[in-house]
């Protein structure tokens, strides 16, 4: 066998490993810190924004209306705080007993 046979071989051999591990790496990175960057909301983040429900003073607000069973609310990730699809609160988590002026019941 050559050594140009060899050598090519060798080189795709590397190539398609390569190419597998790719997709591997970007899970292992990925999956680690998804919801560790973004930070928790604070009381007048975006329209009329509160941590507390019960402390809003909106005319807006009924009870029992809370960031949980809201429609854009998209789970809690950890100790009552979770992601709400609104784009206002894209950078953020909210916490599940909060509530803003978008509040929309959920279905």
């Amino acid at each position: 066998m050559s050594d140009f046979n060899k050598s090519r071989r060798v080189f795709l051999r590397t190539a398609a490993l390569g190419a597998a591990a790719v997709p591997l790496a970007g899970l292992a990175v990925g999956s680690s810190n998804a919801y560790a960057a973004k930070p928790h909301a604070e009381d007048g983040h975006a329209l009329g924004y509160v941590n507390d429900s019960t402390t809003t003073d909106s005319a807006r607000h009924q009870k029992g209306q809370h960031c949980s069973n809201c429609v854009f609310w998209a789970g809690e990730n950890s100790g009552g705080w979770g992601n709400c699809r609104h784009p206002k609160f894209a950078d953020v988590q909210v916490n599940q007993n909060g509530w803003c002026n978008s509040y929309a019941p959920a279905a």
